[in-house]
């Protein structure tokens, strides 16, 4: 079973851009998803911001020539994958840094074998060759706030993804969830919820959401 997971997941990998392409008109789940309870990971700073192509071209080969370290329980086949994976993409990248589905892609595997400060690297450089993606955005709101367990950086994010996305259902739903384990916030899940069903109005997913939420 474990072995059959591992597999999906990196299947789901290799069609992610398609996904995220057209995800905000995909069906969305009613059922809020779960945060585990597993120790917090700290990540090292964001990286400051860099003038000029010539910088940000340097930035990326940077990124890409992060090493690969996998902490994740993979199988043997399934790591040397996700190596060749990262290894593809980081070559489409080294030809041109300047297009973000590489970079979605990259973030994603380092994701899934476990190098969290790698997916932040890849996912954040997005927003300095788009200022108005949502996706890297939401990304990092779901890296923060269901792997790293910093709520803080999660909200920020899915609150940049959401200002640029508004459309953005899912980012509204996982914001919903992070508030309901955010001890300090703990009292803005319904308002999340209904700032979504303001921008989405009679949102199925949004509605059954906010009951949900009322419920407890």
């Amino acid at each position: 079973m474990k072995k059959n997971l591992l597999l999906i997941l990196l299947a789901l990998m290799v069609v992610g851009a398609v996904f995220w392409r057209f995800w905000p008109d995909q069906e969305l789940s009613q059922v809020l998803p779960q945060i585990s309870e597993e120790k917090v990971v700290v990540l090292k700073k964001d990286q400051p911001v860099p003038d000029g192509k010539e910088a940000l071209k340097a930035m990326a080969a940077k990124i890409i020539s992060r090493p690969v370290m996998v902490s994740a329980p993979l199988l043997e086949a399934d790591r040397k994958r996700a190596e060749g994976k990262i290894k593809e993409i980081s070559d489409l990248i080294r030809e041109d840094y300047n297009v973000t589905y590489p970079w979605y892609d990259l973030g994603s595997y380092r994701r899934v074998i476990g190098d969290f400060e790698g997916a932040a690297e890849a996912w954040n450089f997005v927003p300095l060759i788009r200022p108005k993606d949502f996706v890297a955005y939401h990304n990092l709101g779901d890296l923060y706030g269901f792997y790293v367990k910093d709520y803080p950086k999660s909200e920020e994010n899915y609150l940049k993804s959401i200002k640029n996305n508004p459309q953005n259902i899912q980012a509204y739903l996982d914001l919903a969830t992070i508030y309901g384990v955010y001890k300090e916030k703990s009292d803005r899940t319904e308002s999340i919820l209904l700032q979504g069903l303001k921008a989405n109005p009679d949102n199925p997913g949004l509605k059954a959401a906010l009951e949900q939420a009322r419920i407890k």
